[in-house]
């Protein structure tokens, strides 16, 4: 019904400016309510919480009293639509009041919360609205309708959310369907006693009343599913994902990544691990390797053990160590990869960078960058002892005893190894000397084992790449390192080709700097090694060891071509070099 204020009542009132008479509507008079209707037409109001408190659509930014109680009222409907509201969602319901579609009645109708219009405007003017966006929100809202809003079966209680579950999508859950089953046995056994107690004792009609009453609720009531999880790993979002896939398939995480590969193994869902583990084996990077390495250890899933150490042999030296991810690589897992004859690396020198790099993370933890060269550099300079000969250092012996440091011949190199206050006397000793003995005697090297003491060179093919060279000095010679590509074939060549010491390949400073042996003949046991990306998976071609002699005419300074067909790009090439007597 409609206030007037009388001339009496408003002559002690203060007038305040921009105030106007709010017509108010009463739901008993149905003549006052029809007047009322165009002036509520003009702009819709919602109901927010449970005091009859009205407010706009559109939310304010400072109505705060109004948005906690919309929140209340949601919350309040998520744990009461059962048993108040006759609808068929049971999520909380919102008051709407539309008068122009229904004016022969004053009272407001129902709007579901989740209808698309409604949703989006929420979204877009509630603050409020990003509750709806966690885990236990999104599965709730994607289970209800699936199953078109069918009552729960079973309420799965784990990290301390109850997950409202039914019987159609258990059998996907081993871990589900087996607590499923023990809880529904077990209920059926304590039914039986109880009825069995019922008949022989002697109660009255409205005892009897309340316990079959009990029984019912019992019999047709949701179960209590309890899983403890002991992983640190599993978190809400994971757990949500893998019960939201029980439903519909097609969902897809935020993230691949441990913590889903663990709930399914928890939740003995292996349709969801195998996709795990295939979407991870693709996913394999800087940023992830070493904790997909870590989790496939856990689990002891080899395959993606293999693929994530096949990848560090790879891209250990020229990805990862200049990501901050290398800090979280293990000792053995370094040491594994460094001792492996298939690691790829342009130079014997680089490998060194990468350990010390490694190493610096490590007596660093937390770092969340990697510094500048320079400062590693000056890190290990500045000490007055031997790191590996201190109690802190002993036990880093064998991550150096793997790397190939009499490869490491320029100069430059060879200097910053011994500012480095890192290798003991005697293996510098043994470096230099071994380096000098080589340059006296004409590049004679002492070789037992060419795949463990053969120094490496390494270059990457990339795609837009017709041919790939690398000019490199070793004791004095000269080499070439080719690769090329046929023609617009998928068939390559590689090949090693001497070089004198005026050739225009060899620039004028590596003439000053280097040492040029006059030697016309030179024996040398030579391995191309060759990695490809193909069908999935990293394959390895290997002209295996090669002993030739390579002199300075045309006729002997090529090594014999090796040539592979069906090889795409990235292509990595290992150069394996030696000097036997």
């Amino acid at each position: 019904m409609h206030i007037q204020w009388s001339p009496l009542s408003s002559r002690n009132m203060p007038l305040r400016p921009h105030t106007r008479s709010v017509p108010i509507t009463s739901y008993v008079s149905q003549q006052n309510f029809k007047r009322s209707v165009s002036a509520r037409s003009l702009g819709q109001r919602t109901q927010a919480g449970h005091t009859n408190r009205w407010q706009l659509p559109g939310a304010l930014g400072s109505d705060l009293l109004g948005q906690a109680q919309v929140q209340r009222a949601e919350e309040f409907g998520n744990k009461s639509s059962d048993r108040k509201n006759n609808s068929d969602d049971p999520m909380a319901l919102h008051w709407h009041e539309d008068a122009t579609s229904c004016p022969q009645s004053p009272l407001p109708r129902i709007v579901h919360p989740l209808s698309a219009s409604r949703r989006t405007r929420l979204c877009k003017d509630a603050t409020w609205s990003s509750k709806l966006d966690t885990p236990e929100e999104r599965f709730y809202v994607l289970s209800r309708r699936v199953v078109h809003n069918a009552k729960p079966d079973a309420v799965l209680e784990c990290l301390g959310v109850k997950w409202e579950l039914h019987c159609s999508i258990m059998s996907s859950s081993d871990t589900i369907f087996e607590l499923y089953t023990n809880s529904k046995r077990q209920r059926d056994v304590e039914l039986q006693e109880r009825a069995v107690i019922g008949k022989g004792s002697r109660v009255s009609s409205s005892a009897c009343g309340r316990g079959l009453v009990y029984r019912k609720w019992l019999l047709s009531g949701p179960l209590t599913l309890r899983l403890h999880v002991k992983d640190a790993s599993i978190n809400k979002e994971a757990l949500s994902f893998a019960l939201r896939t029980l439903y519909d398939p097609a969902e897809r995480p935020d993230e691949w990544g441990e913590a889903v590969l663990s709930t399914a193994a928890l939740l003995g869902m292996s349709n969801l691990f195998q996709k795990c583990l295939k979407e991870m084996l693709t996913l394999i990077s800087s940023s992830t390797v070493c904790s997909f390495h870590q989790v496939s250890c856990k689990l002891k899933e080899t395959f993606l053990q293999r693929a994530c150490e096949r990848w560090l042999e790879l891209f250990l030296v020229t990805e990862l160590s200049f990501h901050i991810k290398l800090k979280d690589l293990p000792f053995d897992l370094l040491l594994k990869t460094l001792r492996s004859p298939r690691l790829f690396a342009s130079n014997e020198y680089e490998v060194l960078r990468a350990v010390l790099y490694w190493l610096y993370l490590k007596l660093n933890p937390l770092r969340e960058a990697l510094p500048a060269h320079s400062i590693i550099i000056h890190f290990f300079s500045r000490e007055t002892a031997v790191f590996l000969e201190q109690p802190q250092g002993q036990k880093y012996i064998t991550i150096f005893q793997a790397l190939r440091m009499h490869g490491i011949t320029e100069w430059q190199h060879l200097q910053e190894l011994q500012n480095i206050r890192v290798l003991p006397e005697s293996w510098l000793l043994s470096i230099l000397s071994n380096h000098y003995h080589t340059l006296y005697s004409g590049g004679d090297m002492v070789v037992t084992d060419f795949s463990k003491q053969a120094i490496r060179f390494g270059m990457m093919f990339h795609r837009e790449e017709e041919c790939c060279t690398q000019t490199i000095s070793l004791c004095g010679f000269y080499f070439l390192l080719q690769a090329a590509k046929m023609g617009e074939s998928d068939t390559y060549i590689f090949s090693i080709e001497r070089l004198r010491h005026w050739d225009p390949a060899v620039s004028q400073s590596s003439i000053v700097s280097r040492p040029y042996c006059m030697r016309p003949d030179r024996s040398m046991c030579y391995q191309i090694t060759v990695q490809s990306f193909a069908n999935g998976k990293w394959q390895e071609h290997t002209s295996g060891p090669v002993n030739q002699e390579f002199g300075l005419c045309k006729r002997r300074c090529k090594s014999k071509p090796f040539q592979i067909e069906r090889l795409f790009p990235p292509i990595l090439v290992t150069f394996a070099l030696a000097f036997p007597f």
